[in-house]
């Protein structure tokens, strides 16, 4: 148990100075660690998957707050965009997980490791940034609608969906530092509804010790803190190390990742 706790508190370390030196949310790298700490203990290989999910979901509430916090301080939050998306995460999150629980462990596994390639492909390409001034958002109905689809997705695979909500949000000409903001802003309602839901949809699981529902208590409490801890210095690292070489070792480290998963 004490090497299992010891995982845990690397997990959040790991996360959260990676959130901060790189803008991504903590699953792409909670979920592939809590998956390697799962398959070492004593529990049913029917829920490594889904309580690697439903365990990064909620330990990655109080980072996203954090983060939503610091950015909504700086007015860095377009409110115009949360609110519309935010009744479409409600429901979507609710798809998500029960999707989720209607899925094996195995096919979610796979379907993380596709997605982290795609991720980890996606830091490896160089992007051309174009800056605008002036948002265009699309009426209500679109809005909750692409926040609909968006936690359905997240939810699925245990992410914040910020790695959606940032270039769907820049697609609709938000300044990237406020989509930033914003996407940040989402993520914490994403993942807030999506770890009461696997909270209380995973209470007719296989009954885990120290777990209720999806969620494995020392690891969620672990990585939680550690993560949130750790933030900061990943902020302090992303402005004295070269962003591009970090992107391109982390996108080979994702592609790596993944691809274990799937094989």
């Amino acid at each position: 148990m004490l090497m299992q706790l010891i995982g845990f508190a690397i997990t959040g370390v790991l996360a959260g100075t990676l959130a901060g030196l790189l803008g991504i949310g903590g699953g792409l790298v909670t979920i592939p660690c809590l998956l390697f700490i799962f398959s070492r203990a004593d529990i049913a290989p029917s829920m490594l998957m889904h309580l690697a999910i439903g365990t990064s979901l909620s330990a990655m509430v109080f980072n996203t707050l954090s983060a939503s916090y610091s950015h909504k301080r700086k007015k860095g939050v377009l409110f115009a965009a949360v609110k519309p998306m935010l009744l479409g995460i409600a429901v979507g999150a609710l798809l998500g997980v029960t999707i989720a629980r209607m899925l094996s462990s195995q096919f979610l596994e796979i379907l993380f490791g596709a997605f982290e390639c795609l991720v980890g492909i996606r830091f490896l390409i160089p992007k051309k940034e174009h800056y605008v001034d002036t948002a265009n958002l699309p009426p209500f109905w679109a809005l909750s609608g692409i926040g609909f689809g968006v936690a359905t997705f997240s939810t699925m695979l245990g992410i914040g969906g910020g790695i959606l909500n940032v270039p769907i949000l820049h697609h609709f000409k938000v300044p990237l530092k406020k989509a930033i903001g914003t996407a940040s802003a989402l993520s914490f309602c994403i993942t807030t509804f999506g770890a009461i839901y696997y909270l209380f949809l995973g209470f007719n699981a296989p009954e885990t010790s120290y777990s209720m529902g999806y969620i494995y208590l020392p690891a969620f409490f672990l990585v939680a803190v550690f993560a949130l801890c750790f933030a900061p210095l990943g902020v302090k690292l992303a402005h004295r190390l070269p962003a591009g070489v970090l992107k391109k070792i982390f996108g080979v480290a994702l592609v790596v990742i993944g691809l274990s998963m799937i094989l």
